[in-house]
């Protein structure tokens, strides 16, 4: 279904943020660019506890700068911090920062809410003038347009974070992997990178000697890497001078073939004994990178380097989402993630 939502409330845009994220978000400024009377793009922060407000507003800015279409924009607090009475908002100087340095680079902040565990109101009116009444979260889940994106088949994390089950599946499953190695390890990229696309384009693979083969695949460093960079560039037979794709520049993904390899490597996850994980965690949080979801993406490579530390591929990733990165792919409207329908 690629017919446009229509949003018509503050609680529609409210419901519509999670399901943009992915996840219900906690502590976080959520910013939502507008481009006349559409919404633009999502941008999730942690919220600034002890970032110093200009600063903080100089990089937001600079961040949502990226949107070179934004005509104005919406922010979303996230946060268990409930003012008393006669109290400022929270992150009340931030706020002001932010809301002068939009004003100063032309992107005005049009409107704002603070959303509680208990309540959501308006961020921006006089709260002693009573013009801002606590709403009720129902409000938000139990809207039309929550109701709509979740009959087209939208869903999100109704917590922050992620974690898998621990391995439940056979005792052997890992005496299978090592039985599978010595083909691999012995065979050129080939048969693993075959493997992998029928992996991402059928539906009947997941028996129990295909997994341990896919499992297999994935512990030898140079064929994950092209199996990696095949969820891309489905026609690449290595993963030389690949430095390109992996950080996301110059590429213009499939979507539907984005989130048919992560769903392809959370069922891998189910059939993989710890220890097996990393790399399956390192492809779902470098595809969350691509889409710009870097909280996710931060999430699966700190998975991955519980699951096998020291794994080199995911301390790398993890630096780069660490130092605030975003893949050129999310920053480009043309090429940047577009959830499927």
């Amino acid at each position: 279904m690629n017919d446009a939502i229509r949003i018509s409330s503050p609680a529609d845009i409210l419901g519509f943020i999670p399901h943009s994220l992915g996840f219900a978000p906690r502590e976080s400024f959520v910013f939502l660019t507008m481009r006349g009377t559409t919404l633009g793009a999502t941008l999730r922060v942690d919220a600034p506890v002890s970032a110093e407000p200009a600063g903080f507003a100089a990089s937001m800015v600079e961040y949502l700068a990226l949107d070179t279409q934004a005509t104005a924009l919406l922010l979303a607090i996230y946060t268990a911090s409930t003012p008393g009475p006669g109290q400022p908002r929270p992150f009340h100087d931030h706020v002001e920062a932010v809301i002068e340095a939009l004003d100063s680079a032309g992107t005005p902040l049009q409107d704002a809410w603070l959303v509680t565990p208990s309540h959501w109101q308006n961020l921006l009116c006089d709260s002693d003038a009573g013009c801002c009444p606590l709403e009720p979260l129902e409000s938000i889940t139990d809207g039309q347009l929550n109701a709509e994106l979740v009959f087209r088949g939208s869903s999100y994390q109704k917590t922050p974070g992620t974690s898998y089950a621990p391995f439940a599946g056979p005792a052997d499953r890992e005496e299978q992997i090592h039985h599978a190695l010595p083909g691999v390890l012995g065979a050129d990229l080939e048969p693993g990178r075959e493997l992998w696309e029928e992996a991402l384009t059928r539906d009947s693979w997941t028996d129990p000697q295909t997994a341990a083969e896919l499992l297999a695949c994935f512990q030898r460093p140079d064929l994950r890497d092209v199996m990696f960079c095949n969820v891309i560039d489905p026609e690449r037979t290595d993963a030389e001078e690949s430095g390109n794709l992996l950080v996301g520049e110059g590429i213009a993904p499939d979507w539907n073939r984005v989130d048919r390899a992560q769903e392809t490597a959370r069922d891998l996850i189910d059939a993989a004994p710890e220890g097996y994980r990393a790399p399956l965690l390192t492809l779902i949080g470098w595809l969350a990178y691509l889409k710009g979801q870097s909280s996710v993406a931060g999430d699966h490579f700190k998975l991955a380097l519980a699951d096998t530390p020291g794994y080199r591929l995911a301390e790398l990733m993890d630096q780069l989402v660490s130092r605030g990165t975003i893949a050129p792919v999310a920053k480009n409207q043309d090429t940047a993630y577009k959830r499927h329908r």
